[in-house]
């Protein structure tokens, strides 16, 4: 990490002579490095927030009460004080085809006890994970083989599912393969505001660009409709993967699978809770997209198409991009130690925008409550999580033995 920070610094202290457009003059100007790097992040987001408004601006929703049956699989493992949240909340949806089925580890009391409890309700059912026991994916590849509804969908057990998400999915589906919904954290605290702004920012907002230029969206394990003859023309989600949801998106996107998303009705999710937790939580997850990268190098080998090629060049932007984003730290010194301070104001200041923009639309969709001041720590949030990025990846390389780091919910 030292390194990056060096190689940063040493990088935004040089200069480059940089020639105008005609229309402005002609001239040439010698800028900082550092300047650039400000320019092209604030340049980033400021697009990306134009994109996601013109996406929103062109949503027009259906949402039919009756259809094919969707089987709503809810994994768990732990869950037992949080299980309510999605099995209720899929219940009160307004698609009325609706099954929920409770997927629990067997050595898992208490979860099997709640699931149980819940399954006293006439449309969820209960399924001890006897066949791939000990990961999410396995249970959720449990479920499918043991049910026959036209559709799959797949909630975490601490989901709150808007009433809206399901019926308009569903619509969805007869024109694509997969929908792909919306999860943002509860920010009800320090922690668990920093992990909200995080997902907005970062997950939501930086997406949006990359999706355009390349047409890769993400379909992940949660928050998720999709026909079952696309979930079966992938295999599933591997239970051998860290990031299941990570592997299953590229899987989707080299089998040419149509996968859009439903920004609209969004799930809100339990943040994590304390500071271990959530740099726990941000190194499993790219440690996974390490493991990723690794597997879809070795399978680029032997490409079946263009998207066998692309695949691992997008992974490897998600796992190095946290060099780039931590070196923006140094950078920043350059241009203090420079008198330069007023260039660092742009980019931190269309974070900001970016992030009191989200917050407002959210407050406004009801999903929230105000909009606080926790938008002012944006700046702060892209090198805390390149940190916990950069970590990963050595550990991976180096000593990653299998292990990951479970959140703790429900507290």
């Amino acid at each position: 990490m030292a390194t990056v920070i060096a190689t940063g610094y040493l990088q935004g202290a040089i200069s480059m002579v940089v020639t105008l457009p005609a229309m402005l003059g002609g001239s040439s100007v010698v800028l900082l490095q550092a300047v650039m790097g400000c320019v092209t992040l604030s340049g980033m987001f400021g697009l990306s927030d134009l994109v996601l408004v013109q996406q929103l601006r062109a949503a027009a929703d259906e949402f039919p009460r009756r259809g094919p049956t969707v089987t709503a699989v809810v994994p768990v493992h732990r869950d037992a004080s949080v299980l309510h949240r999605s099995v209720e909340s899929l219940l009160a949806s307004r698609y009325e085809d609706l099954e929920v089925l409770v997927v629990a580890e067997a050595d898992d009391d208490a979860s099997l006890e709640r699931a149980r409890e819940l399954e006293r309700h006439d449309r969820v059912d209960v399924l001890v994970n006897t066949r791939y026991p000990g990961s999410k994916a396995g249970a959720v590849n449990y479920a499918a083989e043991v049910t026959d509804s036209e559709h799959l969908a797949v909630f975490d057990a601490d989901e709150r599912v808007d009433p809206k998400f399901v019926s308009t999915a569903v619509a969805k589906l007869q024109n694509c393969d997969v929908v792909q919904g919306r999860t943002i954290p509860e920010p009800d605290g320090v922690v668990e505001t920093l992990a909200y702004y995080e997902s907005v920012v970062l997950g939501d907002l930086s997406q949006r660009l990359l999706t355009v230029l390349t047409d890769f969206t993400m379909a992940a394990s949660r928050t998720v409709v999709m026909r079952r003859d696309a979930f079966e023309t992938v295999g599933g989600y591997d239970p051998e993967m860290l990031t299941e949801d990570y592997d299953f998106a590229f899987a989707c996107y080299e089998a040419d699978l149509d996968v859009v998303e439903q920004f609209s009705y969004a799930s809100t999710i339990e943040g994590a809770h304390t500071v271990r937790d959530w740099w726990g939580q941000r190194k499993r997850w790219m440690t996974g997209y390490t493991q990723v990268l690794h597997s879809l190098v070795a399978d680029a080998t032997e490409p079946s198409n263009y998207r066998s090629v692309l695949s691992p060049l997008l992974c490897a932007g998600s796992v190095f991009g946290n060099v780039l984003m931590l070196s923006l730290v140094s950078k920043a010194a350059v241009l203090v130690v420079n008198g330069a301070t007023n260039w660092v104001l742009l980019p931190a200041l269309t974070l900001i925008g970016s992030a009191l923009a989200l917050r407002a639309y959210d407050a406004r969709a009801g999903r929230l409550d105000g909009l606080g001041v926790g938008y002012l720590l944006m700046p702060a949030v892209l090198p805390l999580y390149s940190l916990a990025g950069i970590k990963a990846v050595v550990e991976y390389l180096l000593t990653w033995d299998g292990e990951w780091y479970s959140v703790a919910k429900g507290t």
